[in-house]
């Protein structure tokens, strides 16, 4: 009897988080139809790229080729470096002639930690809150594959529109299992962050990091000092608490891939414990639709081909049809998910790697499990 309960839990479990992720992507990707992005005929004048990095010796390749491919791509507008004080690249990026650095003092106190911190004393500092003034944030990993971002500005800034995020696109690093499990990022893009960011205009699902756009007297009104390890999550919150109209550019950047599995953890955990922990600051829309999203992680393991043992022992539901078809959308919008790392990579080889699709699934499922073993998860920068 309890073996019973037990399983048809399980089942039951799995079947609301398959349901849930159909629904929230399948709504996602029928809004994208409704979505497309403006643009003016001028790109934008007074606009400061930034790198806010840890400037480790450990991220050093990824950092200079974001550095090169920045300056090279848009050589109109100035590139800053934001690091702290005694980092290992200081005294190599200080020298850089194309790149303003921007040393952040280790006497500089406020309730911001890590890359927070870093954007923090750039605003305070540097940021000019004059009208027209806009400041792209990018990661030390990002490479911004087109301008379009610079020719919607203008013509978003006209109508009111303060803040903006990108379309995220994975880079292959050392690991194709990262590598292809990463384009669900891309998916909740094009589907969910849009829905949000792009149809409603509003970031009650929270920005990326990568590209993040802001008007400076927004960044000077809102500000990053926040007591957070998932700060752009937490400033978009603050967006949409004060009713800020916000768009999803067209432009995509692409990301680096986690080399290895457990650096994909570490990344994974950290921002899973950060949205938990900061959600009951966010506004009540935020807290409904982040607050499934976390409790569908939460248990998605229940969904994981690791319990098909248990539907096949045929205990607890019986299942009506239109559930079942339901059920297999979500698993085609799962593999279809995969589908596009594998034509990226393409060939035998890309068709082969399709067969291990419930891997992939297992590691974004296991995630919550693994973060909360490991117990207190502080900001830390994975390899790069």
């Amino acid at each position: 009897m309890i073996w019973s309960s037990l399983v048809s839990a399980v089942q039951l479990l799995g079947v609301l988080v398959g349901l849930a992720f159909t629904g929230m992507v399948g709504l996602g990707l029928l809004s994208s139809a409704l979505y497309s992005t403006e643009r003016a005929e001028e790109p934008v004048e007074n606009l400061r790229l930034v790198i806010p990095t840890v400037a480790a010796e450990h991220v050093r390749p990824a950092l200079v080729e974001t550095i090169e491919h920045t300056v090279s791509n848009f050589p109109e507008y100035e590139v800053y470096c934001v690091l702290d004080e005694g980092s290992d690249l200081e005294d190599e990026l200080d020298v850089l002639d194309d790149v303003t650095t921007v040393v952040v003092p280790a006497s500089f106190d406020c309730e911001a930690v890590a890359k927070g911190r870093a954007i923090q004393y750039f605003i305070e500092t540097v940021v000019d809150d004059a009208p027209g003034h806009w400041y792209g944030f990018i990661d030390d990993d990002n490479r911004i594959l087109d301008d379009t971002f610079c020719y919607e500005i203008p013509h978003y800034e006209a109508r009111g529109y303060r803040a903006m995020n990108p379309v995220l696109v994975p880079r292959q690093g050392r690991s194709v299992l990262t590598f292809m499990t990463d384009h669900i990022r891309y998916v909740d893009d094009i589907s969910i962050y849009r829905l949000f960011n792009g149809v409603l205009g509003r970031p009650y699902l929270g920005f990326h990091g990568e590209l993040l756009c802001a008007r400076g007297d927004l960044l000077r009104e809102v500000g990053f000092d926040r007591d957070t390890i998932v700060e752009d999550f937490a400033f978009a919150l603050e967006l949409a608490k004060r009713d800020v109209k916000v768009w999803q550019s067209a432009t995509r950047v692409s990301v680096l891939s986690p080399h290895d599995v457990q650096s994909f953890l570490d990344q994974r955990a950290r921002w899973y414990l950060g949205i938990a922990r900061y959600l009951p600051r966010a506004p009540v829309v935020s807290q409904v639709v982040v607050g499934l999203r976390i409790a569908i992680w939460t248990v998605a393991v229940t969904s994981s081909w690791v319990f098909v043992p248990l539907w096949v022992l045929g205990y607890g539901l019986a299942l009506p049809g239109w559930f079942v078809v339901l059920l297999a959308l979500g698993g085609l919008l799962y593999i279809g998910t995969i589908a596009l790392g594998a034509r990226r990579i393409g060939g035998l080889r890309g068709t082969a790697l399709l067969a291990l699709t419930p891997v992939y699934a297992l590691l974004e499922q296991i995630v919550p499990l693994y973060a909360l073993w490991t117990g207190e998860r502080e900001f830390v920068v994975i390899e790069k």
